[in-house]
């Protein structure tokens, strides 16, 4: 009986480890080579850029839409960069708002009358035609996207021209964004999904975006925060609404665009914009299953053949779709079949002992995350990392969450037709047992009515 014992425990470990191993391989190598990487640059003084002895005339475009709430501490951002107002255009569009966005603007625009500031207004809402129809006017050097719940760090505009200036090939790039949270003041369950997204967007910016800066492998350039040459964005399609994600649709567009002039999208480490920590578990839905299904979208709408897997291997778009997808279902196929491995026979206690394996090589990965986001945040903002190190043993919860609503963004793309507007799980079953409650109902209404009639 212990020998039968014995070879289904070694049996179950063999058989949950190749499930978990690939996935754990995958993550964690990822990881090892940003720490990597920013460890062995990290004493490499970045080559201090020149102070700029001419601005350029540089335009900000805002897309407004209902974004009262918000919009002055957007506005008040860019009126406080150390660049000079006097070379600063900013244009608004609104698009279809109903609140009271426009009278925020007007107070601002009377409280600087120093500075170029213009409000466009669509009849319609749509976040890229927004943003096309500023472009379009915009007359600046450089041409910035920022979201009206964005806002940008003193310096940010700053270190953005002297990146371009001091680089002829940058015909594009992303700002670093950072989720502003006040670290250690809370301990709700939002608090805790917040600040697993402190640490999630510090390493996939300043530690990721780092990484596929020196690669020439920037993969989107965040519509939170970028900024272009005007000649380059203008010989663009522009931001295009055939996916959720226009801003990886026009990071493709424009790749392919300078892939033989010698042009680069590039990555602004010390241009710093800020947004708003998600405000709910339903946005953090909404949010993630559009950035997968956007993924998707347009990397089919690039890729007229799928490489196999030997020549995904050696693309940095074929790597990353097989880290986000081919991945995806190896990382969640336990929690399918795991409850029913108790109904073959399985002991309890070994099934509890492979679920605190997994739990412990992912806390291990997330230790990894957490340092290497530490390791590549400044020194005053490491100081208040620490007062959350204990996050990493909510982070694989976290990460297990997101990983079912990505996969639920790869089923979306199948299934659905493409909207920013995204209702979580628990809503659509909801959605669709009172649908088809309602169908119930009117069928049998139907056949009372026929079987009244006949009678």
């Amino acid at each position: 009986m212990t020998e039968i014992w014995g070879e289904r425990v070694i049996g179950f470990l063999i058989f949950w480890g190749i499930w978990l191993l690939i996935p754990l391989i995958v993550d964690v190598s990822t990881c090892l080579v940003y720490l990597i990487n920013f460890l062995v640059n990290r004493n490499k003084k970045e080559e201090e850029k020149p102070d700029l002895v001419f601005f350029p005339f540089v335009t900000l475009v805002i897309p407004v839409h209902n974004s009262a709430d918000t919009l002055k501490k957007c506005l008040n951002s860019i009126a406080n960069q150390t660049y000079p107002a006097e070379h600063i255009q900013i244009i608004c569009v609104n698009n279809g708002s109903e609140d009271n966005s426009f009278e925020v603007f007007n107070r601002f625009q009377n409280a600087h009358p120093e500075m170029s500031i213009a409000w466009n207004s669509l009849e319609r809402a749509g976040k890229s035609i927004a943003l096309n129809a500023g472009l379009y006017s915009g007359s600046g050097t450089y041409m910035m996207n920022v979201d009206a719940d964005t806002w940008l760090d003193q310096n940010a505009v700053m270190s953005v021209v002297k990146a371009f200036e001091n680089d002829p090939t940058l015909a594009a790039a992303t700002g670093s964004i950072r989720v502003d949270k006040e670290l250690g003041e809370g301990s709700s369950f939002l608090d805790l999904i917040n600040y697993c997204e402190v640490i999630e967007y510090i390493l996939a910016f300043d530690v990721g975006r780092r990484y596929q800066d020196l690669k020439d492998a920037v993969f989107t350039l965040s519509g939170a925060f970028s900024m272009f040459r005007r000649d380059i964005i203008l010989q663009s399609y522009l931001y295009q609404t055939r996916t959720v994600s226009e801003d990886t649709d026009l990071t493709f567009n424009i790749r392919k665009a300078i892939e033989n002039s010698g042009g680069r999208i590039g990555f602004v480490a010390d241009a710093l914009a800020y947004v708003e920590p998600i405000e709910s578990l339903d946005r953090l839905y909404s949010q993630r299953l559009r950035w997968q299904r956007g993924e998707i979208e347009v990397t089919g709408a690039y890729y007229s053949d799928t490489p196999n897997i030997f020549r995904a291997l050696f693309d940095f778009v074929g790597r990353i779709l097989i880290s986000d997808h081919t991945l995806a279902f190896i990382r969640m196929a336990w929690t399918f079949l795991l409850p029913f491995l108790y109904l073959l026979g399985y002991p309890m206690g070994v099934i509890i002992l492979a679920f605190l394996g997994m739990y412990v090589c992912y806390l291990l990965l997330e230790t990894i995350s957490f340092y290497t986001a530490y390791k590549g945040s400044e020194p005053a903002y490491q100081k208040k990392m620490r007062l959350i190190w204990w996050i990493v043993f909510f982070m694989p919860l976290y990460r297990f969450i997101v990983y079912w609503f990505r996969i639920a963004g790869m089923v979306a793309v199948l299934t659905e037709e493409k909207s920013w507007k995204v209702q979580n799980p628990i809503t659509q079953v909801k959605d669709i047992l009172y649908d088809d409650y309602i169908d119930f109902v009117v069928k049998v209404q139907k056949m009372q009515r026929r079987d009244s009639n006949e009678q």
